[in-house]
């Protein structure tokens, strides 16, 4: 239940704000990573999973707010807080505690001068920034910093076995992955990969193949069986 302490009733925090224009490029990324997270932490009521969502972080003015790409929160009610139309930091009984922003050439300035300073204020764990781009924006492509005290401390980021570079989220418990044009998460309890939609599409598609080529064996072995 939401305790709303010191909120205005006066105040709306609408769900809404102007906003500039994606690319494709950027929308695809953020949808990824949401896809991957969502499914990955669904069933459990304590994480909350959201992306593109309002975050209040003080009740007053109504504009001191900001839009993670990707947020999330633990120890916090995720029932209640799917009905809400923005996430208030006051009700929500905790910060987000981890942060993804993928950069664009309208955010990827204030992502990385003005973001970091917010995001203290929120209580962010981590900060993540990805440039889907591959480095037009943020070099390395993936950076990640973890709260010390009242700053940030960077995490350290590598080369995975694929070649790309990865960094580990202790907020999350997973790794991160930086392949061109998307973001990836792995389990290093597992070893295993997070399925987005990309993955959710592959096998959808892969399964479509599959059916399309048993109906066209039957077909040709109805047709050598017919008199």
């Amino acid at each position: 239940m939401f305790v709303r302490a010191g909120a205005d009733p006066s105040v709306a925090y609408p769900a809404t704000t102007p906003k500039m224009g994606e690319s494709w490029l950027h929308h695809e990324t953020r949808v990824q990573a949401y896809t991957a997270l969502g499914d990955h932490f669904e069933g459990r009521p304590d994480c909350f999973v959201a992306s593109d969502v309002n975050v209040y972080y003080r009740p007053r003015p109504r504009t001191t707010y900001v839009a993670p790409d990707v947020f999330v929160s633990f120890g916090v009610d995720a029932v209640a807080l799917e009905k809400e139309v923005s996430y208030r930091v006051w009700d929500a009984g905790a910060p987000p505690a981890f942060v993804l922003e993928v950069a664009s050439k309208w955010t990827y300035r204030r992502d990385r001068r003005r973001k970091p300073g917010i995001y203290l204020e929120v209580g962010v764990d981590e900060f993540w920034r990805l440039d889907p781009t591959g480095g037009e924006f943020h070099t390395p492509m993936l950076q990640g910093d973890r709260r010390v005290g009242d700053g940030w401390e960077p995490i350290e980021v590598r080369i995975d076995d694929g070649g790309y570079l990865c960094g580990r989220s202790d907020a999350l418990g997973l790794d991160l992955h930086a392949e061109p044009r998307r973001l990836r998460f792995s389990d290093p309890r597992t070893g295993l990969w997070l399925p987005d939609h990309i993955d959710t599409r592959q096998r959808a598609e892969a399964a479509e193949a599959e059916v399309a080529e048993l109906r066209a064996r039957l077909k040709d072995q109805n047709g050598h069986s017919a008199p």
